[in-house]
């Protein structure tokens, strides 16, 4: 009975610092937009086409991939049937989530650390700091997907777009969970293990190959297969080929998995900052 009486007050005190978390974002929603809009401009400041890199970046990477996957190394991956989708489509819906999902890990690392004039500053909304880092990421992302939705209804004659229309609000919803956790849960973790930067670039080179992005999970020995299975990030990546490729949910478990993991790092992370925000300073 103690256990369950832990465990119910665990659940609640996340569920309440979530509902706290959003309430402060919500709170602070236009000082956040104006974080946001100026971390995108000083990525750029100097720049002869300043902010334009936001748009022809993703665009130009993607024409890339384009080309090298259809003309330089063409890949054979069988096609639905319902969907006439390739293997370029299979491709970037794996790649596209995972560039999102690097930038948010590599950004939020230095969200906290790199403004320590700000976090000693006690009245500042500290909780903005690691979520305005997803501004540049979820521009790339979007406009990256943009440029795989018109390739998709290209390739399929329009097709694909009644499973797009369904799909993508509701993965973009658990990703936006998941990646918003990430980037609390690295910020606040950072200011104390200052050796967690090193590790994160490792696994994110590393994890464009260790994940199912530019194979089938089938294509992985058995041996080793379980590896691709214990990262929450391949569930995570099974559901946008689902809906890009597939045009469906094709494996219903991996949403199931995806959308508990947002949903346990969104929570676990917004008590993580919201309890140890205040020994920040102590720290940095």
């Amino acid at each position: 009975m103690d256990s369950e009486q832990g465990t119910i007050v665990a659940l609640t005190a996340y569920s309440s610092s979530a509902k706290e978390f959003l309430r402060r974002l919500v709170a602070n929603r236009t000082l956040l937009v104006a974080l946001a809009k100026r971390d995108l401009s000083d990525e750029y400041v100097g720049h002869t086409l300043s902010v334009s890199w936001t748009l022809v970046h993703p665009i130009f990477l993607m024409l890339v991939y384009l080309f090298v996957f259809t003309k330089i190394f063409p890949t054979k991956i069988a096609a639905p049937p319902a969907t006439s989708t390739d293997a370029v489509v299979y491709l970037l819906a794996g790649i596209i989530p995972w560039l999102a999902l690097s930038q948010v890990m590599g950004r939020s690392l230095a969200s906290v650390v790199g403004n320590s004039s700000i976090v000693k500053q006690m009245a500042f909304p500290l909780e903005l700091l690691p979520v305005k880092t997803l501004a540049s990421p979820l521009l790339f992302g979007a406009i990256s997907l943009a440029v795989l939705i018109c390739y998709g209804a290209w390739i399929t004659h329009g097709a694909i777009l009644p499973a797009y229309l369904l799909g993508l609000p509701v993965l973009i919803g658990l990703s936006l969970l998941l990646l918003t956790g990430m980037a609390l849960i690295l910020s606040c973790a950072q200011v104390f293990l200052r050796d967690l930067k090193e590790f994160v670039n490792m696994f994110i080179t590393i994890g464009l190959f260790t994940h199912p992005i530019l194979y089938f999970p089938d294509a992985v020995p058995a041996a080793i297969r379980p590896l691709v299975y214990a990262s929450p990030f391949s569930y995570f990546i099974f559901c946008w080929q689902d809906v890009m490729f597939y045009g469906g949910i094709e494996r219903g478990w991996a949403w199931l998995i995806t959308a508990a993991t947002a949903v346990f790092l969104f929570a676990f992370g917004a008590r993580l900052f919201l309890v140890t925000k205040n020994n920040f300073g102590d720290f940095l």
